[in-house]
């Protein structure tokens, strides 16, 4: 997208400046990919995202000269960014919402009390956010557990034990990634991680890389597809489906 992703985008990630919290700075980071898409929607999402990792980081050199490591600002803000950027995804997707499917966060007193229902030990920062619906009868159920990563590094390991806890429960569980380092290899010559991924860690993976190579449980999204013919949107929906109608 080159200068045409920046403009507003830039003026966005500026916010850093006035404020050391790192929600603003998430803030600031998801609503500058969200824009630069909603501009250019073709665009790759990785290098797009890429883009705001140089702007964030050179403004981060301008504004705080001393600090030594400018990148480790962007990594622990980014991680919000993006999972607040696949949350309003799902919940903005006309699709989900006919069918009344939300991506929420269970904290507190919700988690605590959703695990006890589950026998789970799991904890609060071990499941990064819920699929839920309202079935027929007006009842919510929760049915599935959503693990969005930028990029993984060695965070899938700690994401497959609480998935494979959840699958257990008999919940639905996916990984979402921005594939953001190409760390996912290929079908013939896979990673670590797409071996993780293949071998049962998540139902599936999906990716909003589009140089990602797609495989069985690997995933491409384009944002422009908001329909069944997206990937993540079919299989929500269908696991919904199947879910809302069962004991679960």
């Amino acid at each position: 997208p080159g200068h045409r992703a920046e403009g507003q985008p830039l003026r966005l990630v500026l916010l850093l400046e006035a404020t050391n919290k790192e929600g603003v700075k998430a803030w600031a980071i998801q609503t500058a990919l969200t824009y630069a898409l909603g501009r250019e929607p073709q665009a790759n999402k990785r290098d797009v995202w890429k883009l705001i990792q140089s702007i964030y980081q050179s403004e981060v050199r301008r504004s705080f000269p001393d600090q030594e490591d400018p990148g480790q600002s962007f990594r622990r803000a980014s991680g919000d960014a993006w999972e607040g950027f696949v949350q309003d995804y799902i919940n903005s997707n006309p699709t989900l919402q006919k069918a009344g499917i939300r991506a929420v966060r269970l904290q507190g007193d919700d988690f605590s009390k959703y695990m006890r229902a589950l026998g789970s030990g799991l904890r609060p920062k071990d499941v990064d956010m819920f699929l839920q619906g309202i079935r027929a009868d007006g009842s919510v159920l929760v049915f599935g557990a959503l693990f969005p990563k930028a990029s993984y590094a060695e965070r899938i390991r700690a994401d497959e034990g609480a998935s494979r806890a959840l699958m257990g429960k008999g919940l639905w569980s996916a990984t979402i990634t921005l594939d953001a380092r190409d760390e996912l290899g290929t079908e013939a010559r896979p990673s670590v991680k797409r071996d993780t991924i293949n071998k049962g860690a998540f139902h599936g993976c999906y990716s909003f890389n589009d140089q990602t190579t797609p495989g069985p449980k690997v995933h491409i999204v384009h944002c422009t597809e908001r329909g069944m013919s997206n990937p993540l949107v079919r299989d929500i929906v269908q696991q919904w489906r199947t879910k809302s109608t069962s004991g679960l």
